[in-house]
């Protein structure tokens, strides 16, 4: 019964990224990654490894829904980096998306904001049209780096990731960018 009613969104996901060819598999619970980006109010699904590229693993995250709005889903992109990060020069970084009317409207453009520390990814990012027409379809992405027991880069994703070849490059293509960015 228990199994019934349990969220699969790890599954699905898991399932999706195999389908398109990526080596995916579930993890064990309870690793350090699940509390990458999860607030007091989300629970982790559980991580997801990834044996190839930049993106190696994946945390899918959920707020359960009350009275008043409906559950809330996100999608975090592990990318381990080896150079030493501080605190101090953290990099948080997100986007905007203007709409042609509140709320309904078409998303019409994607700014990002936040802190950078001189490494010109937020110029980057922007001025790259295939991260731009990812923030457009997919939802805000928040970047940030991470110095302690993970090591690295998380990229968020709101709602639930629909894995498609073109949205996985996308993504691999962030990462790659990350990577290759100057040390915060």
């Amino acid at each position: 019964m228990k199994e019934r009613l349990r969220d699969k969104t790890r599954d699905e996901l898991t399932l999706a990224l195999n389908a398109l060819g990526i080596n995916a598999t579930m993890a064990e619970r309870e690793r350090p990654e699940e509390k990458i980006q999860n607030a007091w109010t989300n629970r982790s699904q559980g991580i997801i490894d990834v044996q190839e590229g930049p993106v190696r693993w994946i945390n899918c995250l959920k707020q359960d829904g009350s009275q008043y709005s409906p559950p809330q889903w996100w999608t975090v992109f592990g990318v381990p980096d080896e150079r030493p990060f501080t605190e101090q020069r953290a990099v948080k970084i997100k986007t905007a998306r203007s709409k042609s009317f509140p709320l309904f409207g078409k998303v019409v453009d994607v700014t990002w904001k936040g802190e950078d520390h001189a490494t010109r990814l937020i110029s980057v990012l922007a001025n790259d049209p295939a991260v731009k027409s990812f923030v457009k379809k997919t939802g805000d992405v928040e970047i940030e780096s991470h110095a302690g027991e993970f090591q690295g880069w998380s990229v968020q994703v709101n709602g639930k990731f629909k894995a498609t070849q073109q949205r996985w490059d996308t993504v691999q293509r962030i990462a790659e960018r990350l990577l290759s960015c100057p040390q915060p």
